[in-house]
Parts: structure tokens; C-alpha cells; sequence
């Protein structure tokens, strides 16, 4: 059973595959687990909440001294009255000692953005180490579900005799809408283009195809699982698109007469 709508695409240019759980970077993109690291290197977004992370705790510490607004990410407290005071008035600060109970308030109000911080970075921690781990296993169940669905197409799939065993490439292709509800295992070559890959498939349903001649309608191939076009280039190769796994072996494709802008189903 597919389901179309379920999770989002991976926003690297060159992946763009359906990651049922996805991970949201700081700029609203979402990425497959091997891109995701790779992003946050370089997003500007990623960076400046660091930037602004950074300047919380430099703010952390601030001089208590009357007049003075100078700041520390390293706490100088006072033996007497627990409060931080800069190098320079520390040493000419006047007051008197305070009781056991306002001192600990006084150390908790200096300690408590540290702690939230702290805290907050855990918990965030723990999420990220639970979104790639579930990522993880789920990219897994999905390999050997794939594996399992290649296996089974193989028995079935029909397809040029001609086409070399080393060279066949197999797919669960879909009817077009308008011809019948049907699924076919079909195999085609890694070295033909999509152009011919679509030509032969056609042949092979016995279902009009007019990708020759100038017309309203043209049959492309699309993903079922996320409805989008496979390519809109028709010399592109099979085995191009195998590499940079815009596809994949035992795949499941649904053949459609669309107009010539026609990139997604959806």
C-alpha cells in the first residue's frame, strides 16, 4: 500500500527522496539523515542562533557594581554578598555579608540562565539523537522492504528479451489512468534513456503513444510514492538517474499522459 502524503522530500539538490522522518533545520528546510549534518555546516540560520546562544551567556554575568556595565562569561562572586562584580571593582566593593537564605537566592539568580541553557541544550540533544536513530531504522525497514519488492518483481517482470541480465532494471509501473488500474512488473535497460525506457514500456501495455508527434499529451513517468516526475528530459539516462538515486531498483512508477509542463501529479 503507498502512501503519497506521508513525510516530505529532502531538500538537497541532489537527493530530493521522500524521508518519511525528516529533519528540520533552523531555516524551515528538512533533509534525509545523510544531508542533514552536512547542512547545518554551512546554514547561515544554524549559525547565528549560535551567534545569539553565545552572546546570552556573555550577557550572563554582569557587573552588579553601581555605574559599571561591563559583562563576563566567567562568574567573580563576591565572598560577602554572592554577586558578580567585573576585575576591576571587585576589589572595592562595600557590603555587608548577607544571610545564608539570600545568598543562595543571590547564587541561584546568577546560575539560572546557565542552567536553562543547559537544560534546553539536553533536551534538544536527546531529540536529535532520537529523530536520527528512528531515521536510521527507518531508512533500514525501508532497504529491506525494497529488497523484498526487487525479489518479487523479478519472478514477474516481462520486458525486451534482448536486454542483458546485468544490464535490466526493474520497476512496478502503473496504467495510465485513463487506460486501466493496473500494476505491472516491467524490466527495461540501465543504459537507455528515459525517452526509450517510456517507449518501451508502452509497447509493452499496447497503449497509445504519441511522445513523437506534436501533441497535447505526452506519456512521462512518475514516482507513486511522492507523485513527481522521474525527469522531464527524455535523454537522460536510466542509469544516470540509478546513480544520483532519484530512482531506484524495484521502484514503484505510474505511466501518465500529462502535458508537456507537467511535473508532479499531485
Amino acid at each position: 500500500m503507498e502512501f503519497p502524503y506521508v513525510g516530505k522530500q529532502c531538500d538537497h539538490p541532489q537527493c530530493k527522496q521522500l524521508e518519511f522522518l525528516p529533519l528540520k533545520c533552523k531555516c524551515d528546510k528538512v533533509f534525509c539523515p545523510d544531508h542533514f549534518n552536512q547542512h547545518v555546516q554551512i546554514c547561515e540560520s544554524t549559525a547565528s542562533n549560535i551567534v545569539t546562544h553565545l552572546k546570552k551567556i556573555e550577557e550572563t554575568y554582569q557587573c552588579c557594581y553601581d555605574g559599571c556595565k561591563s559583562t563576563s562569561i566567567v562568574p567573580l562572586i563576591c565572598d560577602k554578598c554572592q554577586k558578580h562584580f567585573c576585575i576591576k571593582h571587585r576589589h572595592i566593593n562595600e557590603c555587608a555579608p548577607l544571610e545564608p537564605a539570600a545568598v543562595a537566592e543571590a547564587k541561584q539568580k546568577i546560575l539560572a540562565p546557565i542552567q536553562q541553557f543547559n537544560e534546553a541544550k539536553a533536551s534538544v540533544d536527546r531529540e536529535l539523537d532520537k529523530n536520527l536513530e528512528n531515521a536510521k531504522k527507518k531508512v533500514k525497514n525501508q532497504e529491506t522492504a525494497n529488497k523484498v519488492q526487487l525479489m518479487r518483481i523479478k519472478n514477474k517482470a516481462t520486458g525486451l528479451k534482448s536486454v542483458p541480465l546485468i544490464d535490466r532494471v526493474y520497476f512496478n509501473v502503473h496504467y495510465p489512468t485513463s487506460i486501466a488500474s493496473k500494476v505491472v512488473p516491467i524490466f527495461v535497460s540501465k543504459t537507455w534513456s528515459i525517452g526509450k525506457a517510456i517507449d518501451a514500456i508502452a509497447q509493452e501495455f499496447k497503449i497509445p503513444n504519441n511522445n513523437n508527434q506534436t501533441v497535447s499529451q505526452k506519456l512521462r513517468l512518475f514516482k507513486v510514492d511522492d507523485g513527481h516526475i522521474l525527469t522531464s528530459t527524455m535523454s537522460e539516462k536510466v542509469e544516470g538517474l540509478l546513480n544520483t538515486q532519484m530512482i531506484i531498483n524495484g521502484q514503484s512508477l505510474k505511466l501518465e499522459y500529462v502535458s508537456d509542463e507537467c511535473l508532479s501529479l499531485n
